[in-house]
């Protein structure tokens, strides 16, 4: 069971004379990884909007103004994060941030400002130089981008994230072969980097290898915080095989982080339809194979003349007509004795029937052996 914010306290981990990115970073899992640490997380974040309002002290509110900064970005709320950040941006943990929004926000030109400036010194900071190399890369500049990781290749070679993005280079200049091969060094290093094994999943989906697609895409959701992509993209390829049950856990898991997720809910509302249809068209088979079962003449078995005659006796001519008279009714009927019985079990069981079924209830359940239906995939 995951940790809750409250056990690993957020107030010393955002402790402004101690504050990381680790630190920021252990939180970020935390939050998104639980619905309750996220609720937690929102009061937080209310508590220090509350507090800047009343704040007097100019440099507390820097501080509090940074914090608040941060909280917004872990939550992806970026807009709002960079209208606190921006007056931080002279703190180097201020400047990364704020990088981190205009990043996720495509504005790169001043994503890749706010990184520099983050930075402690010109070559340190290998995480810092791997955004920057990711910011490069999205934004076109992929020549730049392989530099700075074949500068870092000798000394971090051991990084799965430097593999990661190493690919993304190769993928970009079309050598996909080979861009498999860094996505694959990635993972091999680091089982559970979510990057590449998103990566991974999305271009097997789209060179159409589905089953591999699947594969990476449920070692994705596995992780905390999964990605959304991650469960919509896997939900699509198990409507796609017909795996209804697992489609709508999958888009049911968006929609517990995102309620409002519209792609989530149309696709859900699709999955369910699918899921029903389905669930109609196997219980409509079902019942016309019962039929057939059920209308077959007593003249296309072998039996007895005793027998064969007192069944048109009875005017009893199919096997649903069996199924409707009890064993005692039949004993009671002249010339009908215990051998006739057994000969009548006999021909009934090898269709799966029994002598006055459709007496006891309904007789379709008692033909499939259990009432068969949709059933939502609960979590675990």
């Amino acid at each position: 069971m995951a940790d809750t914010v409250s056990e690993l306290d957020i107030n010393k981990l955002l402790d402004i004379e101690t504050i990381s990115r680790e630190a920021v970073a252990e939180i970020k899992q935390q939050v998104l990884g639980s619905i309750e640490n996220r609720r937690i997380f929102d009061k937080k974040i209310e508590s220090l909007d509350e507090e800047i309002k009343k704040e007097s002290d100019g440099a507390k509110l820097k501080d509090q103004k940074l914090v608040l900064g941060i909280c917004l970005w872990v939550i992806g709320k970026t807009k709002e994060a960079i209208g606190l950040l921006n007056d931080i941006k002279t703190r180097k943990i201020g400047s990364y941030y704020l990088g981190k929004c205009y990043q996720e926000c495509g504005d790169y030109k001043n994503a890749l400002g706010c990184f520099e400036r983050a930075k402690k010194s010109e070559g340190e900071e290998f995480d810092i130089c791997m955004d920057i190399a990711e910011t490069k890369i999205t934004a076109g500049d992929v020549n730049d981008a392989l530099k700075i990781i074949k500068n870092f290749s000798p000394a971090h070679n051991n990084s799965a994230e430097l593999h990661y993005q190493w690919g993304r280079c190769l993928e970009a200049q079309g050598e996909y072969k080979e861009a498999y091969e860094q996505y694959d060094k990635a993972i091999q290093i680091e089982p559970t980097h979510a990057k590449s094994l998103f990566q991974l999943a999305f271009n097997y989906n789209m060179d159409g290898e589905d089953d591999r697609a699947i594969e990476y895409y449920e070692r994705c959701v596995k992780l905390s915080p999964a990605y959304k992509n991650a469960y919509m993209n896997l939900g699509i390829l198990y409507e796609d095989k017909g795996k209804f049950d697992d489609a709508v856990f999958c888009f049911e898991a968006v929609l517990d982080a995102d309620p409002l997720h519209e792609r989530a809910l149309f696709c859900l509302k699709s999955a369910k339809a699918s899921s029903e249809m389905f669930f109609d068209e196997d219980i409509s088979k079902k019942q016309g194979q019962e039929s057939e079962v059920l209308n077959i003449p007593i003249s296309d078995f072998e039996l007895s003349v005793r027998s064969r005659n007192c069944l048109e006796k009875m005017h009893i001519r199919t096997l649903k007509d069996l199924t409707k008279i009890s064993e005692p009714d039949l004993l009671t009927f002249k010339n009908f004795g215990e051998t006739s019985l057994n000969e009548i079990k006999a021909i009934l069981a090898q269709k799966g029937l029994q002598l006055g079924q459709s007496i006891e209830g309904n007789n379709s359940e008692k033909f499939l052996g259990r009432k068969t239906g949709y059933s939502k995939r609960t979590k675990s």
